[in-house]
Parts: C-alpha cells; sequence; structure tokens
C-alpha cells in the first residue's frame, strides 16, 4: 500500500503540504488494517455496498452550493447512494445567498426524481452569495422552487428531526458554518419542546462537519468553509454534543481531483451541464470536499479508505486557526484518505450516475 499511493500521488503531482502528520498518514500502511471509524470501533469490510438488511442512512444535507462546482458533484453523489437504497435524503438546506440556489437545488432534484424533496434555506443573513453555474441551470431545467417560496432552513430542521427516531439522523454540512450553528441555537418550537442543541443530542447519530478544507489537521487554517462565518464555526464546534460522532473528513479534498469523467456521460446530464457551466464550456477535474464529507457520513463501509484521528477535541480560533487536541474526549476527530486509487473509482461512479440506469 505504501509505494501504491506514492506513485499515484507523484504521478498526478497533487500532493503537496508541509504538514508531517499528514503527510504520515497519506504514505505509511495502515498498522490496523480494519480501521473506518474511530481507532476504538471497527468497522464492516470495505466492499463499498449496502449490505441487504443495513436499513438506509437518514440524511440531512446542508449546502452552500453555487460558491464551487464540488456541491453540484456532491448533490450527484448523494441521489445516486439515494438510489442504490443506502440512503434516504430527508431535507436539503442551502446556506449560501444567492437567488438561484434554490431553484437550482430543486432543478438537480427533479431531474434525479425527487421534486418533492424538502428544501429549506437561510432567511438571515447569510455568509456570502455566489453563483458560478447555477442560472444557466436554471433556466435549462425544469424547476418550481423559488428562495422567497422555501421555508427557513432551521424551522425545517426542526421539523424533520423532531420526527425522527432517535439516534437517527446524519448531518452533513459541506458549506460555512451558519445553519448548523442557528439550529443549535435555536429555542423550543410548535415541532419541539427542545431546544435545538437538546433536540440535536436527541436525533442526530453522526456528523460530517464542513471544516478542515485546507487539509492542515491537527492544526492548521481552517478552510473556506469555516472562514466565511468564523462565529458560527467556533460556535458549531462549542455547542455540538459529544453524545454523537463528528468527523472532518473533507481535507483530501483538495488533493483528490474528479470531473473529466462527465465527458463520457449524456450532453443533458444536469451535472455534467453545472461543470460545463463552471468550466465556460468544458468539463474538467475539481477538488472533492464535499463528496467526501457526504461518502464517509452516507457509506460506513468505505471508511477503510481513510485513516481516522482518535476521538478528541477539535476548535478554531477567531484567527481561523483549526486545531486537535486527544484530550478532552468530545468525540470529534478528522480523516485523510489512505487509498487515492479507490476512492477515485468509488467517487467517479457515484458522481456520473444516471438515474435513467436504476
Amino acid at each position: 500500500m505504501n509505494t501504491y499511493i506514492i506513485v499515484f500521488c507523484l504521478h498526478t503531482r497533487r500532493f503537496f503540504t508541509t504538514n508531517p502528520i499528514i503527510k504520515l498518514m497519506l504514505f505509511v500502511p495502515l498498522l490496523v488494517l480494519g480501521l473506518s471509524g474511530y481507532s476504538s470501533h471497527t468497522e464492516p469490510a470495505p466492499s463499498h455496498l449496502q449490505e441487504e438488511n443495513d436499513p438506509p442512512v437518514r440524511v440531512l444535507f446542508d449546502t452552500d452550493v453555487g460558491g464551487d462546482v464540488d456541491d453540484a458533484g456532491t448533490l450527484a453523489v448523494l441521489h445516486a447512494l439515494a438510489d442504490h437504497g443506502e440512503i434516504e435524503i430527508l431535507a436539503i438546506g442551502v446556506v449560501i445567498g444567492h437567488e438561484a440556489a434554490v431553484p437550482y437545488v430543486h432543478a438537480v432534484n427533479t431531474w434525479y426524481g425527487r421534486p418533492d424533496l424538502p428544501i429549506g434555506t437561510i432567511k438571515g443573513e447569510a455568509p456570502y452569495s455566489r453563483d458560478e453555474y447555477m442560472a444557466p441551470i436554471v433556466e435549462e431545467f425544469p424547476n418550481s422552487l423559488t428562495q422567497e417560496a422555501a421555508p427557513d432552513v432551521v424551522k425545517l430542521y426542526r421539523q424533520v428531526l423532531a420526527t425522527q427516531p432517535d439516534r437517527s439522523v446524519t448531518m452533513v454540512a459541506v458549506g460555512p458554518a451558519t445553519n448548523i450553528y442557528n439550529l443549535l441555537n435555536s429555542p423550543p418550537d410548535e415541532h419541539s419542546p427542545l431546544t435545538g442543541k437538546e433536540l440535536m443530542r436527541q436525533k442526530v447519530k453522526f456528523y460530517a462537519a464542513g471544516g478542515n478544507g485546507n487539509n492542515e489537521l491537527p492544526k492548521g487554517r481552517c478552510g473556506f468553509n469555516y472562514r466565511m462565518d468564523l462565529e458560527a464555526a467556533s460556535g458549531e464546534l462549542e455547542l455540538l454534543p459529544s453524545d454523537f460522532p463528528t468527523v472532518f473528513a473533507g481535507g483530501s479534498g483538495s488533493i483528490l481531483r474528479i470531473g473529466s469523467a462527465y465527458k463520457s456521460v449524456r450532453p443533458d446530464h444536469i451535472i455534467r451541464r453545472s461543470y460545463e457551466e463552471y468550466y465556460d464550456g468544458t468539463v474538467q477535474d475539481r477538488q472533492t470536499w464535499d463528496q467526501l464529507r457526504v461518502l464517509y457520513a452516507c457509506r460506513p463501509s468505505s471508511r477503510s479508505l481513510w485513516n481516522t484521528s482518535s476521538p478528541g477535541s477539535i476548535k478554531v480560533t477567531m484567527e481561523g486557526i483549526l486545531s486537535y487536541t486527544a484530550a478532552p474526549n468530545e468525540n470529534r476527530a478528522w480523516a485523510y484518505i489512505n487509498d487515492f486509487i479507490t476512492m477515485r473509482e468509488v467517487l467517479t461512479e457515484l458522481m456520473v450516475y444516471d438515474p435513467r440506469d436504476k
């Protein structure tokens, strides 16, 4: 495995980091081949297939779609996993402020055959607003939900969580922490007598966090998502209950780039069209931060493709420095890919999936 990964990284010439711990995790063979979650836990063998008797993972997905096309690729991964019976998408929340974001998500959901999937959006001040590819897609593909008509995302999350069994929901955030921080701070309402923190403690079983885009944990710059709302990022890490694992699994996405495979799919594939708009008419490889966060959270059998730290504490300063310590144990960890070639194959298959093939 050691030589295998070195050859790949040198060939692609995409590994560049000065962090010695990351280098160690990427190039030194695993001492425990079964590692796929925290070091004290074991997971199924890496078949990359959902066991027939495993219930679908219940997913709440929070996105800043529009700012980067990896969110589009991640929506493709979500819908592919749902069509494979591996997950149930409960709702999608939008944290970006651009008016095209909700219609874009609805267009994607409709294209994949889920036009009625609940979509909520931030109603207060958004961390940022940007559209790098969405408007032409909204014009080209059917959709009928506007930003104004979409419900408040915190209200939607509270409503969905309140109806789910205890310790059953996997939450994935691939953008700034604003929506999750607002949820944690939310008061009791008509959906639940619990505060947001209490509701998450009762209903959530796993949280994939959106930080570490610069792949510098155990200590370094936090990455774009957290930097866009450092108050929310810091507050999220202060308030998140330790009852469920929180894992930062997207850091290796700065190295692993996928997208050119869309050249092989039909021209009207909505995610191919999104990559074409992002790259001015062509499809090219793009970083995969968000796809990795979703895969780690939603397909537990794939976690052997990462090296995952022991659980501990992760904090971010208002200067944007994200750091991990082994104590106190607040059930938070970080993970980096150990098998880039297999990971590329797995994500590519999910990203180019065509719903006509189900």
